[in-house]
């Protein structure tokens, strides 16, 4: 009985030199197409130069049509580059990838393969003009990362690559692929992931594959690893255009998590590439998506001057866009770049673009938006302060507190606490401190009872924070209470950041007993600290037991108990008398100092 088959075809583009490869590509899509294709009525036909036949016209002419019936391309270069075909390219092989690229960003072929093999560093060194042509060619390719590529060193090598590709392929097929039964395999291929994706009872669709991977990336605890394998998914179940681009910028998301930075931001240039010159309203927001996510991905690489010509590629493109979403991914732009103008020094910059971002979306009822504002806010504070400019400083938490103060959404009741406490500490630097405290009290009025991870620190850090400004305040009694009251909402926590703010409570409140002349109760209080955080391998309390050590060994000192000081002193010296961090070390020369001078005296 006739059945439907279907055909794709693969065109191999090379200069001379690569008959090896050449053929074995054929011989591979011919055995492929038998044993694996063959069951899923699919076959993969080679397209070569070889295959053009003759006729009127430029020969590169008729090659560039037989590429334009294709599905595929593949390209492979070694020690030659090839011959100009006319006066705009300097070989056929130039001209044929430059077609690909068009034909990619029209989505009229799926996809294209790169490999390059390998060459003897004594050719590199001293390479000729055609070698000099692939090493450019790859190198641009390296620099703008549309591609991934294979680099491979024997023929055996670039068939088995090869291979991978058209496995690939065929799975894209299958899972794009309408009127056959997709429920055997694609099970099969869930069930790999441990049960983190539901057994589909039907057909998966893009919007099935979309959703899991969009669930898995939202959790509690993201699971990024089996996302990816649903944004795979998506990306084969996805038609051209905003379904295609949504699943590429989920899966560059995932790699970004899973630190694979050079794939993610080949796959946000990719979407780019592709939709750069739509005016589709949903390929642009998916366009400035990418962007942002290519910014972020470049600050992780620590390209910083490159990630704000992103950010400013974003708003040449869509800043005086009016769709929501493009409003939305332009005031992330503008947050993500005062953020890496900051860390370039550029603080009066990095105020500049908060204002900006303050009159573009100043009053926008938008709740993404409004967030936006709120973080760019509390951040030109921050600079504010670092550039002593305490008093206006100051006046943004105010102005945070006004626009914010009374809101329900979680995340501007986060900045509203971030101001809160940076409030806090502006009014202490300023000798303000009775207000300092008033401040700490109203963050607890509004926020002490808050289930929000964020917002939990934010109180355990403002009670730190209040113990603190009271003891300096001579009111060491009250200043315990605070430090209790923090160990005691928080004591058992296991946040990294909550775990901080409880170290900190007990040192502070050895330190505030040690003053109020209970020295026994200080040690109970530093030896709490190390019982609870002796071990731990996270810098911040590695510095807060280093601290304790050497406060446990001042008090014993003062106790009389030397023996059991130089004790203290010799285990601070085992845990971090070689440590890396600046801050232990300064630490470490200190007790070398005193054990020394301890040890003189009892020698004495």
């Amino acid at each position: 009985m006739p059945k439907s088959i279907t055909q794709y075809r693969v065109f191999i583009g090379s200069p001379g030199g690569l008959e090896e490869e050449r053929n074995s590509f054929k011989q591979l899509l011919d055995r492929y197409s038998i044993v694996h294709g063959g069951h899923h009525d699919v076959m993969f036909h080679p397209v070569g130069w070889e295959d053009t036949t003759a006729g009127v016209g430029r020969p590169q002419a008729l090659i560039n049509e037989d590429l334009k019936q294709c599905d595929y391309a593949v390209f492979v270069l070694h020690d030659r580059w090839g011959s100009p075909t006319g006066p705009t390219y300097s070989s056929g092989t130039e001209e044929e990838f430059a077609l690909a690229e068009e034909l990619y960003r029209a989505a009229k072929i799926y996809n294209i393969a790169l490999f390059f093999k390998d060459v003897d560093k004594s050719k590199r060194n001293d390479p000729g003009p055609q070698l000099k042509a692939v090493l450019e060619f790859k190198r641009r390719i390296e620099d703008e990362k549309r591609y991934l590529f294979r680099q491979y060193v024997h023929s055996a090598d670039f068939t088995d690559a090869l291979e991978v590709h058209l496995a690939s392929w065929l799975r894209n097929h299958l899972m794009t692929a309408r009127g056959s039964s997709m429920l055997d395999p694609v099970a099969k291929a869930a069930s790999s992931i441990s049960g983190a994706v539901r057994s589909p009872t039907a057909e998966p669709t893009f919007d099935y594959w979309i959703n899991e991977a969009k669930s898995l990336t939202s959790a509690s605890t993201p699971d990024y690893t089996r996302a990816l394998f649903c944004a795979e998914k998506a990306i084969g179940a996805s038609r051209p255009g905003k379904e295609w681009a949504e699943a590429k910028n989920l899966w560059g998301k995932c790699q970004y998590n899973l630190g694979k930075l050079n794939e993610a931001i080949g796959t946000f240039m990719e979407v780019d590439d592709r939709l750069a010159t739509s005016q589709h309203p949903d390929h642009r927001e998916q366009v400035a998506r990418a962007l942002v996510n290519k910014g972020l991905t470049l600050d992780k690489l620590g390209r910083s001057q490159d990630e704000i010509a992103v950010y400013d590629d974003i708003l040449a493109r869509f800043g005086s866009a009016a769709e929501p979403a493009l409003r939305e991914q332009v005031a992330r732009a503008l947050v993500n770049k005062g953020i890496a103008l900051g860390e370039l020094g550029r603080g009066q910059d990095e105020i500049a673009v908060y204002d900006d971002i303050l009159a573009r979306f100043g009053s926008a009822a938008e709740p993404a938006l409004r967030e936006r504002v709120a973080r760019a806010l509390v951040n030109k504070g921050i600079t504010l302060g670092q550039l002593g400019r305490g008093q206006d400083e100051i006046a943004v938490y105010d102005d945070i507190l006004a626009r914010f103060g009374s809101a329900a959404e979680p995340a501007l009741r986060e900045q509203v606490a971030r101001a809160l406490v940076n409030k806090g500490i502006a009014l202490g630097e300023l000798g303000r401190g009775q207000d300092e405290i008033a401040v700490y009290d109203d963050l607890l009025a509004r926020f002490g009872s808050a289930a929000e991870p964020a917002l939990r620190e934010r109180v355990a850090r403002a009670l730190r924070n209040k113990g603190i400004a009271l003891g300096k305040f001579g009111r060491g009694q009250d200043a315990l209470a605070a430090y209790d009251d923090l160990l005691a909402r928080f004591g058992s926590a296991a946040e990294p950041g909550l775990r901080e703010q409880v170290a900190s409570a007990l040192r502070n409140k050895g330190v505030t007993l040690g003053k109020l002349g209970r020295d026994q109760d200080a040690l109970a209080a530093y030896d709490d600290l190390l019982a609870r955080f002796g071990s731990a391998a996270e810098p911040a309390l590695r510095e807060q037991v280093a601290k304790a050590l050497l406060n446990k060994g001042v008090a014993l000192g003062e106790l009389g108990r030397g023996q059991d000081a130089l004790a203290a002193y010799d285990d601070f010296l085992a845990r971090f008398g070689s440590a890396a961090e600046s801050a232990l070390r300064e630490l470490a020369d200190d007790v070398r100092l005193v054990r020394d001078f301890l040890r003189l005296k009892a020698a004495k």
